[in-house]
């Protein structure tokens, strides 16, 4: 470090009374120029910046400090996003990877409609509770929550029109009821394990929109015959169908963290054509907890 000359220029000009200079030849940005100083000290901090001068010339007791702050931009657009009330996706600083365990979300209840099925089959309940147990991990402050879990799920669809289920040999098949037949209740039931994997990302508030894909594990499949024929009951029920194990779903939801509405969508066929009828399944309702 230099000891004869060295030139200082600092930003606050309250500090200029203190100081011997020569106005007439600084710039107006200048708060002071010392010369022949004895000692300079430059030290930095996460948060500032100081420059301490000790000794001009001949007054050895001649002492000078300055200390800058450093500005934080990208807390102050933080800060003024809270004021306004504004949550912007994917547009916050990197933040420590934050992982939590849910319980209970992802419950659902609402409508099944087939889609594109055969004559008869109709709309009925859709029932899960999608994360028994979940993980939400968000890498990313206000940013996209990733989320997935493990549950389960039941659906059940009716059969109409004069029409019943039957065997012909492994397969499911529908044929007409019994000439007679009265107080129907034909079923087919669906229940097994899911695992949805969802992104959710908050839009304002707490009002959030979601989607993802729901695997299905269709581990339980039957169907149901139920009918009366002058006043004598009559019941049947098939089960060791050949539904396909694995399928997936397409899903969306919108609305509060506690609670919004729900639309999925089964692209794939419960049965193989070989196996049983073919059909589609929308389902949408109500969805608690993303």
């Amino acid at each position: 470090m230099k000891t004869k000359s060295i030139a200082i220029s600092a930003v606050i000009a309250a500090a200029s009374a203190c100081m011997p200079a020569h106005a007439d030849n600084m710039p107006s940005d200048t708060l002071a120029v010392v010369r022949n100083a004895h000692t300079v000290l430059v030290t930095k901090s996460p948060s500032s910046d100081n420059i301490t001068v000790i000794g001009q010339g001949d007054d050895r007791n001649f002492y000078y400090s300055y200390s800058s702050e450093k500005v934080d931009s990208a807390a102050i657009a933080a800060k003024s996003n809270d004021e306004w009330g504004l949550s912007l996706p994917f547009l916050r600083e990197y933040q420590r990877k934050k992982s939590e365990v849910i319980w209970g979300g992802h419950s659902q209840i609402g409508i099944c409609m087939p889609v594109d099925g055969p004559r008869g089959l109709d709309q009925s309940i859709d029932l899960a509770i999608g994360k028994i147990v979940g993980l939400n991990y968000t890498p990313w402050t206000d940013g996209p929550v990733f989320s997935f879990g493990a549950g389960i799920f039941a659906q059940k669809f009716v059969l109409h029109g004069g029409r019943m289920f039957d065997r012909d040999g492994k397969s499911l098949v529908m044929v007409d009821l019994p000439e007679g037949a009265g107080d129907t209740h034909v079923r087919l039931f669906n229940f097994g394990f899911e695992m949805p994997f969802t992104v959710t990302q908050t839009i304002y508030d707490d009002f959030s929109f979601s989607a993802g894909v729901v695997m299905k594990f269709n581990t339980y499949t039957t169907a149901s015959n139920k009918y009366t024929i002058d006043n004598r009951s009559y019941e049947q029920s098939f089960k060791g169908l050949q539904q396909r194990i694995l399928t997936y779903d397409i899903f969306g939801a919108i609305g509060w963290d506690e609670f919004s509405l729900y639309f999925r969508y089964s692209p794939v066929s419960l049965f193989r054509r070989a196996d049983g009828p073919q059909f589609d399944v929308i389902s949408f309702g109500v969805n608690l907890g993303f």
